[in-house]
């Protein structure tokens, strides 16, 4: 008996150690990198910045596998705008055309809503901010 409780416990020692040297989805975080952009034509264009939350770090390299842009923070939720990536910057910032024109015409907040895969982390890291566009 006493050598299954040991053995139990050396492999629960086990898994936390092993755990442990991975983060979590939790430990980073989208935020708006400055104002959104008019690109012309309904265009708007944001930059996100992805932190690694522990250390305050820009992550660079994170691949963008959703994105979604709808007026909810207004209550209009059912509302939405397609958005395309644009090419990333440097120091983890990520752009992001949004079509925004052709649903509404006056500037008014929007949530942009990202989902991507961090090298190294086996969660998708998800976010939602809210950002100002103009059409």
């Amino acid at each position: 008996m006493r050598t299954s409780t040991a053995a139990i416990l050396a492999a629960i020692a086990l898994l936390a150690t092993a755990s442990s040297g991975f983060g979590a989805a939790k430990d980073y975080q989208f935020e708006l990198a400055g104002p959104s952009q008019n690109g012309g034509k309904g265009v708007s264009v944001v930059s996100v910045r992805l932190l690694h939350l522990p250390d305050k770090r820009p992550v660079s390299g994170a691949i963008v596998i959703e994105t979604h842009a709808d007026m909810g923070p207004i209550g209009m939720g059912a509302m939405a705008a397609s958005v395309k990536s644009l090419p990333a910057q440097p120091a983890g910032t990520y752009r992001f055309e949004i079509q925004n024109g052709a649903v509404w015409k006056k500037p008014d907040n929007w949530a942009l809503t990202l989902a991507a895969k961090v090298q190294g982390e086996p969660e998708t890291v998800r976010g939602s901010i809210v950002v100002r566009l103009q059409p």
